[in-house]
């Protein structure tokens, strides 16, 4: 169990507005921004937060006409933040490598505090989701015998680390991907975390992480930079996971997979984009997109056929709660697009 001292800090750096790099589409909006961005999350319709390396975070509030960054200023650290979640008051943010880092920053007047630190060697979390206001969970490389599953029950002040006796234990070799903050998918007190490495494994934990269980996934795994690399869940029995092979990225057999039974079978999909980075459902639909530096894809039949609907890639994407707005991500840019015209394109 890790608890960490909260130290308070604010925001001393001045906020920045950035500018559209095409403001003629107004449909498509793209901006230039100095980091690469493997965090994004929705808050509402019209407002996305992301979280980058050098520091940074930020948001819109606009649709993506604008986006206001800052920076966490925390001792002499270069900090690479590749979590992020939002609550209705606050966002958090969790960097990569050790010290593993995690702040609380308030969205009134962007004070922020440290509310959790790892100095374990081996520290590396690759994603952070809030059930709701007060429960949340991020997720990390096994440092021992088991996945890193840190937990808060009181609105992100506290953390606590789950001992690895009361975890499935981890295979060596096998690890998690902080590639898209989609690691982790939650459904009501439920959450499916994603493995990959040496095996590609599926956790489930119930009652907010009290008790967990591990479910075996046929995507392709054995290798380090193979397995389940995207996560994300319909309903509390349907989910759907992503990844493949990095090295291969046209690689398409056993690179995704569905489940209608909460994790017990799966089904692979076997015409599916190849390497995926991040895959997410369209908000009360069956419709996907999916999205890796290979470029972005969309389903309307439910994940059995795919279509390339930009050249363009990205390492991680979400969908406003509409379902009408998709927010992109990778290094230097951003990019918000209205579905239709990402299906024009």
């Amino acid at each position: 169990m890790n608890r960490v001292v909260v130290v308070f800090f604010h925001l001393s750096s001045s906020i920045l507005f950035s500018q559209p790099i095409n403001d003629i589409n107004q449909e498509i909006r793209e901006f230039e921004i100095d980091c690469t961005i493997r965090a994004l999350e929705v808050e509402n319709d019209s407002t996305c937060w992301f979280a980058g390396n050098n520091n940074k975070f930020g948001y819109t509030n606009d649709f993506g006409n604008t986006w206001k960054e800052n920076v966490i200023k925390y001792d002499t650290f270069n900090l690479e933040f590749r979590s992020i979640s939002v609550t209705t008051n606050s966002v958090f943010i969790l960097s990569v490598g050790s010290p593993a880092l995690l702040f609380k920053i308030d969205k009134n007047n962007f004070n922020y505090k440290l509310v959790y630190r790892e100095i374990e060697e081996k520290a590396f979390y690759d994603s952070m989701q809030f059930w709701d206001d007060e429960n949340g969970i991020a997720v990390g490389d096994p440092t021992e015998n088991c996945m890193s599953i840190i937990l808060t029950k009181d609105g992100g002040n506290t953390w606590n680390k789950i001992a690895c006796e009361n975890l499935p234990l981890a295979v060596e070799g096998e690890a998690a991907f902080a590639a898209s903050n989609t690691n982790i998918s939650l459904a009501s007190d439920l959450a499916f975390i994603s493995t990959g490495g040496k095996e590609a494994n599926i956790l489930v934990g119930t009652d907010y992480g009290k008790s967990w269980k591990k479910y075996k996934t046929p995507i392709i795994q054995g290798e380090k930079m193979t397995g389940i690399f995207s996560i994300d869940n319909l309903s509390m029995d349907t989910v759907i996971i992503a990844g493949g092979d990095w090295s291969v990225k046209q690689k398409i057999k056993k690179a995704m997979a569905i489940t209608k039974d909460g994790g017990n079978s799966w089904q692979l999909i076997e015409n599916n984009p190849g390497y995926t980075s991040c895959v997410q459902f369209i908000p009360k639909t069956k419709n996907l997109v999916s999205c890796s530096t290979t470029g972005v894809f969309y389903s309307n039949d439910f994940a059995e056929s795919w279509k390339k609907v930009s050249e363009e890639g990205y390492y991680t994407f979400r969908v406003s709660k509409n379902g009408k707005y998709l927010y992109f991500s990778r290094k230097n840019k951003l990019l918000s697009i209205e579905k239709s015209s990402l299906l024009r394109k």
